[in-house]
């Protein structure tokens, strides 16, 4: 699908997360082309050499590669974007001027992040949770259930894409949901 901002958004993304998918490069290795990852590194003193690792990955599968927040290291590896947490949407529209070619995507978490006048430099937003989640940002929150993503998806001026929950048992759930796409860290555990 093609953002608002006319670059090629995923309609899937794997979002890694160091403790609960501590060896990503398995999973990127599987994904289908055409696929996004979004490299949440979290700290990692080895972040650099993981990021290389999953440039290579990305390259030679036909995957879209996006750093979680650093800008640095998405120009370090030359990524393909970066993804905001909603803290940090702010830095959008400076990524946007300095990486007019690059994927942005951002985190929303509430109706009242759709009213930044940054959020038209994303390609994306990704709202969460949509169903109940294991992810700690989704501790005590309630999902968003299909009214709630519609409702999103209405209110958005880019596209939107869920996160939290979301597996093989219920993403058909969203067929018709608005959604352009989802994210998941847990459905892509390889068994």
């Amino acid at each position: 699908m093609s953002s608002a901002n006319g670059r090629e958004l995923p309609a899937l993304f794997y979002v890694t997360d160091p403790k609960r998918t501590p060896h990503p490069e398995e999973i990127v290795a599987h994904l289908p082309a055409g696929a996004g990852v979004i490299y949440r590194h979290f700290g990692d003193p080895h972040a650099t050499a993981h990021a290389r690792v999953l440039r290579t990955l990305c390259d030679d599968n036909g995957l879209k590669l996006l750093i979680g927040q650093d800008v640095a290291l998405a120009e370090d590896v030359a990524a393909d974007g970066v993804h905001l947490p909603e803290r940090a949407l702010s830095n959008a529209p400076d990524v946007r001027e300095r990486h007019r070619e690059w994927l942005i995507t951002g985190a929303c978490h509430g109706c009242e992040t759709l009213d930044l006048a940054e959020v038209t430099a994303l390609d994306g937003l990704f709202i969460s949770p949509v169903f109940a989640s294991h992810s700690p940002s989704a501790k005590g929150v309630a999902p968003l259930g299909l009214k709630g993503i519609q409702m999103f998806c209405d209110l958005s001026p880019v596209p939107v894409l869920g996160l939290g929950g979301i597996g093989a048992d219920n993403a058909e759930q969203l067929t018709h949901s608005g959604l352009a796409g989802f994210g998941a860290v847990e459905a892509f555990q390889l068994n």
